[in-house]
């Protein structure tokens, strides 16, 4: 009987030691995916062994599931403190997490023991540089590669850590010496074709340029190991680079990216980036199934992701009808986001929530009523009829909004537009005729302060939900949407990036916006500047270029993480905008002892407002307001024989240039 129990129990460890062998052999193939299975199932026969668990925690950290080889790792330095892989990955796993107070702790005790411990110390320096200390994390892992006489893997972070501080140089003597010490590991030649990249990234000529050299160290590394993930992402991104290298689209390059990010994406399904490129490489070549199943994916993944939020909504209103899942959860989500802020001091914020939302769901009834109490409360009179007028036209018998309706009409018609003709009332709508002569706006793209930013199209997207907000929410007068498109075509002629696809602003190309135009006013104000999105933060530096004086007027940065972050930022950059420009109009018409100018209560105006008169930056006269609409008002002259100088045309304004706000 004794002889039995002991055969079955050495059959048993025996099969829990060919898991593990199992399991190491298809982690060492970067087949996590397998690997796992093998840990697990010794795991189930001895749930005790360390190996088991260092190697599921190590999968799992791989593949996504970070809850698990967090469980994983705890559980082995539980009962064995100073196990190195078990402290140096759940370490790792606390520095992505921004959980750097549990790092110190762990490893502190064990540099004290094992001060030249390489992988510690290499452990010590990534903390060091996740928490600001940049120059001493590098510092002491420098001298510690020239105490230890240049070993591998210090050599390796070294050459990262030089990397990510833009000091090419250094960082191409180490990897070519780790290179040179081991020239099978496929990480070597990914990370000097990163380096290809990275250090021209800012550079498009030299960019360009360096392509082929880039190109061949990702395929050493990949003739390495086919299935290196670092390596088939960046290929991705030279494929991206080369698919717009002449400045029009190469379908058949971006074909071969978006092959390898499907192929990423379904390897790594938890993997945000995976989906989210997937999805806008998708939307460039038109597979809509493709974006719009993984749009959503990713918005699972990471809903607090404002940034491609936005870029979904853009591709559904663009491409989905109004009843399809996606666009309908997009609006749902800004309906409830909006309901949920609009009694808060961020109004304006919350309210581009509910523009959003209409974009995305006119038809929603939920989504109408909130727009009928919000234009209502406002005072954006011709928006509220417009919109009672088309509920009418389906639900005719519905009295009580009949009553609104009339209500609403005769309110209109008392207003000085109305009574000055420039409001029109028909059985399709009403129709406001006056032109803003408000000072007019270029935005151009935002770019990014990080070289290959992780959504690579957020620079032309934060730029676009800028005008958007300008043009919605604060009535700044912005070039038309076929003509900025004009414009952009031509700016792309003079300078385009070719990854973020991104046109910079410069000094030089402002020619550009105005060449189509004969007898318009030229473009005045641009809007210009930078950002940075890591972590679902987005950090902004907008400037405000005004072309006459070829000065800044303005420069503003802010930031704002997770939900709402995108709305919030461009509320307070918006208004900034707003504040910044001077209050201009002209005179419509000259009556017998006023002038009417298109000027009112939207632009500001009050009751005591002072309107100065101005042709060719001289003031004429001023006057005072003895009327007062929402885009019109009547002003009496101070000056006597004012008559013979203002004339139709004439600008007006309330404060001089010397008097706005920076």
């Amino acid at each position: 009987m004794c002889f039995i129990l002991i055969c079955s129990c050495s059959i048993h460890s025996q099969t829990v030691l060919e898991e593990i062998e199992v399991g190491k052999e298809k982690q060492s193939q970067n087949d996590c995916r397998k690997a796992i299975i093998h840990f697990q199932n010794a795991l189930r026969k001895n749930n005790n062994s360390v190996e088991a668990k260092i190697g599921f925690a190590e999968c799992s950290k791989s593949l996504g599931s970070l809850t698990d080889a967090k469980r994983a790792f705890g559980e082995v330095i539980s009962r064995s403190p100073k196990n190195f892989p078990a402290v140096i990955g759940l370490s790792e796993i606390n520095i992505d997490l921004e959980e750097f107070s549990e790092v110190p702790k762990r490893i502190d005790p064990l540099l004290e023991e094992f001060p030249n411990h390489s992988s510690l110390r290499i452990l010590e320096s990534r903390y060091l540089y996740a928490i600001g200390r940049k120059e001493l994390a590098i510092h002491k892992l420098k001298n510690l590669s020239e105490k230890l006489g240049y070993p591998q893997d210090v050599e390796k972070m070294l050459g990262e850590l030089y990397l990510r501080s833009s000091q090419w140089r250094e960082s191409e003597e180490s990897l070519k010496r780790y290179i040179s010490q081991s020239p099978s590991d496929p990480d070597g030649f990914y990370l000097i074709a990163k380096l290809g990249l990275y250090r021209n990234y800012f550079h498009v000529p030299n960019l360009l340029s360096s392509l082929p050299d880039v190109e061949e160290n990702i395929n050493n590394a990949l003739n390495l190991d086919k299935k290196h993930e670092l390596s088939r992402l960046l290929l991705v991104k030279l494929k991206m680079i080369q698919s717009y290298s002449s400045g029009n689209l190469d379908v058949n390059i971006l074909e071969s990216a978006f092959k390898l990010i499907y192929e990423l994406a379904r390897e790594f399904p938890e993997n945000k980036h995976y989906h989210a490129l997937e999805a806008t490489l998708g939307e460039e070549l038109n597979r809509s199934k493709f974006a719009s199943f993984h749009y959503r994916r990713a918005l699972q993944i990471d809903d607090l992701d404002e940034i491609e939020r936005f870029a979904a909504e853009e591709y559904v209103i663009k491409n989905e009808k109004e009843e399809s899942k996606l666009r309908r959860e997009l609006g749902d989500y800004r309906r409830d986001r909006y309901i949920s802020e609009k009694y808060s001091l961020f109004f304006k914020s919350a309210k581009f929530h509910l523009l959003r939302a209409k974009d995305l769901n006119p038809q929603s009834p939920t989504i109408r009523r909130e727009l009928l109490d919000s234009y209502n409360q406002s005072g954006e009179s011709i928006q509220y009829i417009n919109l009672l007028l088309r509920q009418r036209e389906e639900d005719p018998t519905n009295f009580k909004m009949q009553n609104k309706l009339e209500f609403a009409i005769t309110n209109l018609k008392q207003s000085l537009e109305s009574k000055e003709g420039y409001v029109t009332i028909e059985q399709s709508g009403v129709y406001n005729s006056v032109v803003s002569a408000s000072p007019e706006v270029f935005v151009f793209d935002l770019e990014s302060k990080l070289a290959f930013p992780e959504h690579y199209f957020a620079g032309r997207l934060l730029s676009k939900a800028l005008r958007y907000n300008l043009q919605n929410l604060y009535n700044v007068r912005l070039p038309s949407d076929s003509e900025f498109q004009t414009i952009r075509t031509s700016l792309k002629e003079l300078d385009f990036h070719p990854y973020s696809k991104t046109i910079p602003f410069s000094v030089e190309s402002l020619t550009v916006l105005d060449k189509d135009r004969r007898n318009t006013a030229k473009i005045r104000y641009v809007v210009h500047g930078n950002y940075q999105y890591v972590n679902d933060s987005i950090d902004v530096e907008i400037y405000l270029y005004d072309r006459t004086t070829s000065k800044n007027i303005g420069v503003w940065k802010t930031n704002q993480k997770g939900r709402d972050g995108l709305s919030t930022i461009l509320n307070r950059i918006s208004e900034k905008i707003k504040n910044s420009l001077p209050i201009e109009g002209k005179i419509l018409k000259v009556k017998k002892d006023e002038v009417l100018v298109s000027l009112g209560k939207r632009d500001g105006l009050v009751a005591k407002t002072v309107v100065r008169f101005v042709r060719k930056g001289s003031l004429i006269t001023e006057g005072d307001v003895t009327g007062l609409g929402q885009d019109i008002s009547i002003i009496k002259p101070k000056n006597r024989g004012w008559e013979k100088e203002l004339a139709t045309g004439d600008f007006a304004t309330v404060r001089s240039e010397q008097d706005t706000k920076k």
